[in-house]
């Protein structure tokens, strides 16, 4: 039986180790942006988040259309970070399907 898609959704975003692993580099490259308020110097805070995400996090950080200090820009710049790791999580886990191969299905048709 097939799965449905949002299942199928999550299990190639969050159920391989491609994924797990990539989802970890993201997590410990952020978290120089959650402690940032709490040190002295954080204007280096984002660097790391950006080149893990990057380069689909750069192109949606192209619009330029709030100022830098407001509630939405620093909303926008935090969805555009989690899209485009989620994005990349996706797509790590559909390369992982298709080098590992499905070996239940290849079973079926050999029979």
């Amino acid at each position: 039986m097939r799965d449905s898609r949002p299942r199928t959704l999550v299990r190639l975003t969050f159920a391989n180790p491609a994924s797990l692993v990539y989802l970890g580099l993201v997590t410990v490259a952020a978290l120089p942006l959650v402690f940032a308020s709490a040190t002295a110097d954080s204007s280096f805070a984002a660097v790391w988040i950006l080149l893990v995400t990057a380069p689909t996090s750069l192109i949606l950080l192209l619009p330029d259309f709030a100022n830098g200090d407001s509630g939405l820009a620093t909303g926008y710049f935090l969805a555009a970070l989690t899209l485009s790791a989620l994005l990349h999580s996706f797509l790590l886990g559909l390369a992982y399907r298709g080098l590992r191969g499905n070996r239940g299905q290849q079973a079926r048709t050999a029979m």
